[in-house]
């Protein structure tokens, strides 16, 4: 009875994410019988919790100007829905992390079918990349940042978490290659593609992404803002659905 108390303990206190920015040193595999090997043997995170416990509570946050410190406009090129939704969900993510995936491809769907295209949420990206334990994370993040230049946001983020683990992933010298490639076949113009990854001003963009989603209490991926509530894991849709729901009546 104490071991299985134990266990139960344990389960229930674990995230449904990535490793915060500031994890342990990970152990990594010295084989490269694939570039994304290195990434994916030496990820610090922890399995998901078992279903029938407790939801995770969302953690409000203090008055702050989401608008200036995270670059929010009407345009946004990294955004879905109608500006003027009652929900605001932002999505601090990084292109290496498998529970990132997990919520893109189990979750994501449904919420844009259910709250963005219904008017309900305004869904919008922002990037936090683990680069202590993600060593492409940054390079992902500013190639996401290059083809919302031109309009190709969207079909990027996709192919990031679709080819993780299998083209790309944890040796950035190869994967710039790789993902100018991987761009260049969803229309993304290579030759920009890659002026836009030599500007320095790209990676501190992203960079600045990180600081201000450290200010917003953000410490691991996947996280959320959701007007104002900070709310960690990839989570089933049933969590998201009941928190919207809740805000949208307020």
């Amino acid at each position: 009875m104490r071991i299985a108390h134990f266990w139960m303990t344990l389960f229930a206190v674990v995230l449904i994410g990535c490793g915060n920015a500031a994890p342990l040193t990970p152990t990594r595999s010295p084989i490269e019988i694939r570039q994304t090997q290195v990434a994916l043997q030496g990820l610090p995170t922890v399995p998901p919790a078992p279903a029938g416990l407790a939801e995770p509570t969302a953690t409000a946050l203090p008055a702050i100007d989401l608008v200036t410190l995270l670059n929010l406009t009407d345009d946004d090129p990294r955004a879905l829905g109608n500006p003027d939704a009652p929900v605001l969900m932002i999505e601090f993510t990084d292109y290496e992390c498998p529970f990132c995936a997990r919520f893109v491809s189990a979750t994501r769907p449904r919420i844009v079918s259910e709250f963005v295209e219904t008017g309900i949420v305004r869904l919008v990206v922002r990037d936090f990349p683990l680069s202590s334990i993600h060593p492409s994370a940054v390079l992902a993040a500013s190639v996401t940042h290059c083809a919302a230049a031109q309009d190709r946001f969207w079909p990027v983020y996709e192919m990031l978490f679709q080819t993780h683990g299998i083209e790309w992933g944890g040796v950035p010298k190869r994967d710039r290659a790789t993902l100018v490639e991987l761009a260049g076949n969803l229309g993304v113009d290579t030759a920009q593609l890659n002026a836009c990854l030599d500007d320095p001003a790209t990676e501190a963009a992203v960079l600045a992404e990180v600081e201000a989603a450290s200010r917003l209490g953000i410490n691991s991926t996947p996280n959320f803002l959701i007007n104002g509530q900070v709310v960690r894991g990839a989570l089933p849709f049933e969590h998201f659905d009941r928190l919207i729901k809740q805000l949208a009546r307020r």
